[in-house]
């Protein structure tokens, strides 16, 4: 089975829901636009600091019963970084750092960034790697192999699949 790491602490439900029913996840075009702009503009960012990196790098990590892929946006020879287009912004979602997180332990990166674009400038949070919250990445993808699907009804307000769980 494979799970892909931007689903890590969403809610499980909204994974099974995903699976099931794929055809109802609403990503607007706009919101693709959105993050496609923030990937070139941070990529002439990286560039403008004469810093080499991949781009899009698929990664794997594989453990007994599953695995985990992703794409990396940046990849450097020390770090992960990780695009956000948002329209103000906020402290790192736990979503996104053990998403990060999972990437660093993917590529053997100690260190992570999170580069919030807004339409005007960029906003980055480093982090560091951290054992304890990929053990809670695993486990949380654990749950889903297992076929444990609880729902997180603080996420409701934003899912494309509420009109299905709520009922």
């Amino acid at each position: 089975m494979r799970f892909i790491a931007s689903w890590v602490f969403k809610c499980p439900y909204w994974v099974y829901l995903k699976n099931k029913y794929p055809e109802y996840d609403g990503i607007s075009r706009e919101s693709v636009k959105r993050g496609r702009e923030a990937e070139i503009k941070f990529r002439e960012v990286l560039e403008e600091r004469n810093v080499k990196f991949a781009y899009q790098k698929w990664l794997t990590l594989k453990t007994r019963y599953f695995t985990i892929v992703g794409k990396a946006d940046f990849l450097t020879s020390d770090a992960v970084y990780e695009v956000k287009s948002v329209r103000r912004f906020r402290e790192p979602s736990r979503n996104w750092v053990g998403q990060v997180n999972l990437y660093m332990a993917m590529s053997g990166r100690r260190k992570g960034v999170i580069v919030q674009y807004d339409g005007q400038g960029f906003e980055e949070h480093s982090l560091r790697f951290s054992r304890s919250l990929l053990d809670e990445s695993i486990s949380y993808f654990q749950d889903l192999y297992s076929g444990k699907f609880t729902r997180d009804y603080t996420q409701c307000s934003h899912c494309s699949y509420s009109f299905i769980c709520l009922k």
